[in-house]
């Protein structure tokens, strides 16, 4: 053993000090005298190997700790550094542990807060992130809120020394009492689950409990579209207790802005205005309970309607005076521009009432799409009534005779007691006074006294109207008395809108109790 010690000492040389040399001789050969361990030569392989293999099972152990970026980039971080982890707080784990459990043991959610005494005291406050529809086909509208209840519960309540809340999970929400609100007024909602439960509950050292609900709520909305489109509709969202009154729950809004719009909200038909909340009592069959209230203003964009429904309409009306100028003797173009338009505007009302409820009373669009028919159709009957002039006129100038006015003579005779003459080469000529046109010789030779006729019996007397009304004096009415009325039609209206309809809103008072 001394003479291996002795061939190995100059590649061990650089291991360490000679002390540290002599320690390895002795761990290596026996101790100082020189003797080895009882395992033998064979030992010293075998406890390499292990080492070697505890090693790679380190490193190994160390690799699969590693963090996503020091794996990725190879830097350190302070994760993987043991002097900067944080020791894990056991103690406080298990201390917060036995306290959920101490109070769900201490706490039986079938019976509400300080069950026998005052009611519980529920504040409201609500955040509304979107409203997605509001239908006038079926009286609803739908919006997105987060739904927040704060109560005080004091058998939640634990000791600290400093102001303190635990956010717990969803989980033990089925575990405590929670007040039963819902929405009296709503047709359907549902909760959101993606991608987990969107809510979470809150409690804090003194026993207030906050519960966080994301709703998606579509409530009913009683519309009155009598001034359709140019309407503004209030739409309500109520919150109720459903089975606790007054005597256990009421309701408040829990401070002044508890009713929130998101500054994202908007809608393509409507401008959705200022919410206000009223807190109520509301007396039913079952007792009284605590209800609040949410009112939201739409008021309607009527651009859509100006373009698609108003100037559609307003050029039809137009479209229609043509006829007017149109020569009289034109049927064909007349006929067919007076039909075209009132079948058009027949067209354009149904397929605007297609998309409305079937209400039973009058729409302030009704009323201007009824007047533009109804201008129409006095395009089209005008026609009708100048073309029955017309023909009136026609036939009564074809049936009436051409009155005699006076007789001539080529020999000049004298007429004598009122009497016409015979003579040999007399002749009389009839003029028509009207048309001058016709001149009839009648030979007198022939005629002899039996055939003499009074000048005033041959010439009948007819009269004529001081004033008749003609087919081109109703055209050229027309022309100035449509346009007139349906200006003075469209300033009614839109001032009827702009100075009544717009102020509705802003001269409503708002119910007591409200904010």
């Amino acid at each position: 053993c001394a003479a291996s010690a002795r061939r190995t000492n100059r590649a061990r040389i650089a291991l360490g000090s000679a002390p540290m040399r002599r320690l390895r001789h002795r761990r290596w050969c026996g101790g100082e005298n020189g003797r080895l361990p009882l395992l033998g030569r064979g030992a010293l392989p075998l406890l390499c190997f292990i080492w070697l293999l505890a090693a790679s099972a380190a490193e190994a152990l160390h690799d699969v700790t590693k963090s996503d970026k020091e794996v990725e980039y190879g830097e350190p971080t302070a994760l993987t550094d043991g002097r900067d982890l944080p020791k894990s707080n056991e103690t406080l784990e298990r201390r917060i542990t036995v306290l959920l459990d101490e109070m769900l043991k201490s706490h039986d959610k079938r019976i509400r807060p300080n069950y026998g005494g005052p009611p519980v005291e529920v504040n409201i406050t609500a955040l509304i992130t979107t409203i997605s529809a509001v239908s006038e086909v079926s009286m609803d509208y739908t919006l997105d809120l987060y739904l927040r209840q704060i109560w005080r519960d004091d058998r939640l309540a634990f000791p600290s020394n400093e102001p303190m809340s635990l956010t717990i999970g969803i989980d033990m929400v089925n575990q405590i009492w929670t007040p039963d609100t819902f929405f009296p007024n709503e047709k359907k909602s549902f909760f959101h689950e993606a991608t987990s439960h969107n809510s979470f509950l809150r409690i804090d050292n003194h026993g207030n409990v906050l519960r966080s609900i994301r709703l998606t709520v579509t409530a009913n909305c009683p519309m009155s579209l009598h001034t359709f489109p140019l309407d503004t509709q209030k739409c309500a969202l109520e919150i109720e207790s459903y089975g606790y009154s007054t005597k256990d729950i009421v309701y408040h809004w829990h401070h002044e802005k508890s009713l929130v719009m998101d500054d994202n909200v908007n809608l393509a038909h409507f401008q959705v205005g200022d919410p206000y909340k009223i807190e109520r009592v509301i007396s039913l069959s079952t007792g009284n309970y605590s209800r609040l209230t949410a009112y939201f203003y739409f008021k309607r964009n009527i651009g859509f309607y100006l373009i698609q429904i108003y100037f559609p309409s307003s050029l039809i009306v137009v479209i229609s005076w043509v006829s007017f100028w149109l020569n009289r003797e034109a049927v064909q173009a007349r006929v067919a521009i007076g039909v075209t338009t009132v079948l058009t505007m027949t067209t354009l009302m149904t397929s605007t009432n297609g998309s409305l409820p079937k209400v039973s009373y009058v729409k302030s669009l009704d009323i201007f799409l009824g007047v533009c028919f109804f201008i129409v159709f006095a395009s089209l009957v005008e026609y009708a009534a100048v073309g029955y002039m017309l023909k009136r006129h026609r036939r009564r100038q074809a049936e009436s005779p051409s009155p005699v006015t006076y007789f001539e003579s080529e020999t000049s005779p004298q007429p004598a007691n009122g009497r016409i003459r015979n003579g040999a080469t007399n002749r009389l000529r009839r003029n028509n006074n009207r048309s001058g046109k016709h001149s009839i010789n009648i030979p007198m030779d022939h005629l002899d006294a039996e055939h003499i006729v009074p000048l005033l019996v041959a010439v009948p007397v007819t009269r004529r109207p001081r004033w008749t009304l003609r087919p081109a004096q109703v055209d050229l009415a027309s022309r100035f008395l449509f346009p007139l009325f349906f200006l003075i039609f469209q300033m009614i209206y839109w001032y009827w809108y702009f100075f009544s309809t717009m102020g509705a809103v802003e001269n409503e008072e708002l119910p007591p109790n409200s904010t």
